[in-house]
């Protein structure tokens, strides 16, 4: 699995939209210079968010953007599905062999093993939403070990 950058960067923009003071607006230059990004590619990003539904724009001269809707009622699965699609929704749909279709599509082993991987990851990103996220790394971490213990050592 990879991250995709409008994955990562539409997920920092809801953040800094997400700590703003309600009701404030924060405009696309705002954004930009924050996450230290073109104002053409977060203006791309807030497209995509505006038309998942997850953020709303007020046009005019003190226009900008907003969550639509309050950080603890946005999950993060929810970003990820919207902006690239579930990621492992075209599993096997598409085979980049010399053949026009996988040759093991009846009974293919490697298949089970990615769909439960998907499970897992989207496991944890539903159950992790924006409002989690505005707090400690350390806060997030303890919790997300408690929640999902993994028995193997993470080695980086």
């Amino acid at each position: 699995m990879k991250i995709s950058a409008i994955e990562e960067y539409g997920l920092r923009c809801l953040l800094q939209l997400a700590r703003t003071t309600d009701g404030d607006l924060l405009s696309a230059e705002a954004l930009a210079e924050k996450e230290g990004l073109s104002v053409a590619y977060i203006e791309k990003i807030l497209s995509q968010l505006r038309k998942a539904g997850l953020v709303k724009s007020v046009r005019g001269m003190y226009g900008g953007y907003q969550l639509s809707r309050a950080p603890e009622h946005i999950r993060i699965g929810e970003l990820v599905r919207s902006v690239d699609g579930d990621f492992f929704s075209e599993l096997c749909q598409h085979f980049s062999g010399n053949q026009d279709h996988c040759l093991h599509m009846n009974n293919c082993s490697i298949r089970p093993v990615w769909l439960m991987v998907a499970r897992h990851i989207y496991r944890i990103l539903d159950t992790l939403t924006l409002a989690d996220l505005l707090r400690e790394e350390s806060t997030i971490e303890s919790r997300l070990f408690r929640e999902f213990p993994l028995p193997l050592q993470m080695t980086v």
